[in-house]
């Protein structure tokens, strides 16, 4: 039916207007394949990573009380498809009961094959002078406690430091010979290198990388005495770009491309400002961030020299395929936003996804999905990318 049948169709009969507007709607407005997720999971994904063969490790949190202490424990799943999920770590077995302790997954990390994972975490222990079951004065601090609302004995906040778990994709622990500890301590923002078989993660402020084989527990600080402020791992090239200080006599601040095998460092240009958000294309060939609160400086590493700025609103943001665009969410990493396409060379704005805002994002590997979380209970959908 035209347009025009449609005008002559509500002159003539009133109770045909719904119908009319629908099929008025139908016919203006046609259906996008990537508007349908290609996958949902209706947990509550806090932190997940997609793999370079598309399958989702995501960690859902689990809180338990042992008397008066609140512990979060989270379990970890992986997804292959639609429906296919598989739980690859119980909190109750990853972490038995007693002692009273817990962990809260910050991030995950997959192998650039595949077949390993990086879990940087918070690890939870009692606050000094806790007995599980005993009564303890109530302590001014908030933050720390909390009336329990079924009774007046004071529910107790867990305390802790920063951890990294290695596991293999079957969700076994993968444990670093001659370690002391059953984790790597205070470490952080760790990832596995191409061979699969060595681990680089960052310790200490500013960060400090160390490299470790877990097979025979070789470990070794990289460029000692070297702190970075911020850090992208390059994994399947054995390598990463940091902000530090400068190689050349005028020392200051530099974009540096760092050897994770060889312990080589490159100096790839000077940066007068970094506010944050630093981020790696897909080639490999050019490194962004922001500058400051508003512009994304992009360098070029064929030709540093003369980098491009774009003006966006401060936030993180990842690559499009053909490194034109970033997918930008503006604000805090842990607030949720619409997100936005930003043309880095031709000042455009596309907003993504119909402009509702999400808690987190993350492009796949191979380009072809995008993952998002929703915000309050963070169930994850997966579109396919145009």
């Amino acid at each position: 039916m035209t347009p025009r049948g449609l005008h002559k169709l509500f002159l003539c009969c009133p109770y045909s207007v719904t119908f009319a507007g629908a099929l008025l709607l139908f016919l203006c407005v046609p259906s996008r394949a990537q508007d349908e997720p290609k996958m949902v999971i209706t947990e509550d994904c806090q932190a997940f990573d997609i793999s370079s063969n598309n399958v989702i490790v995501f960690a859902v949190p689990r809180l338990k009380r042992v008397k008066n202490l609140i512990l979060e424990r989270d379990d970890i799943s992986i997804a292959t498809g639609r429906g296919q999920i598989r739980h690859i770590v119980e909190a109750d077995k990853f972490m038995p009961i007693p002692p009273p302790a817990g962990y809260i997954v910050n991030s995950l990390a997959w192998s650039p094959d595949g077949q390993r994972i990086a879990v940087n975490m918070t690890l939870q222990q009692p606050p000094p002078g806790f007995e599980a079951g005993a009564p303890k004065k109530k302590s001014k601090d908030k933050d720390r406690e909390e009336e329990d609302q079924t009774g007046n004995e004071p529910v107790h906040s867990a305390e802790g430091g920063k951890a990294v778990a290695l596991l293999d994709a079957e969700g076994r622990e993968i444990h670093v010979a001659g370690l002391k500890s059953r984790f790597l301590e205070s470490a952080g923002n760790a990832t596995w290198l191409a061979d699969g078989s060595n681990v680089v993660y960052l310790t200490g402020e500013p960060g400090q990388i160390v490299r470790v084989r877990p097979s025979d527990g070789n470990s070794t600080t990289l460029f000692e005495g070297q702190g970075f402020d911020a850090v992208v791992w390059d994994a399947s090239r054995n390598r990463a770009f940091a902000i530090g200080e400068g190689l050349n006599i005028r020392r200051g601040r530099a974009l540096l491309e760092l050897d994770l095998v060889r312990e080589t460092v490159r100096q790839v240009a000077t940066v007068e400002n970094y506010a944050g958000s630093l981020s790696l294309s897909p080639s490999g060939r050019k490194i962004a961030f922001f500058e400051d609160g508003d512009t994304i400086e992009v360098i070029d590493t064929a030709n540093p020299a003369n980098p491009a700025h774009m003006r966006a609103g401060f936030g993180v943001f990842q690559w499009s395929r053909d490194e034109l665009r970033v997918l930008l969410k503006r604000g805090p990493a842990d607030r949720s936003n619409i997100l936005l396409w930003v043309g880095l060379y031709d000042g455009s704005f596309t907003p993504a996804l119909h402009g509702l805002a999400y808690r987190d994002f993350k492009i796949a590997p191979d380009h072809a999905s995008l993952a998002i979380t929703e915000p309050g209970k963070r169930v994850l959908k997966l579109y396919p990318l145009p």
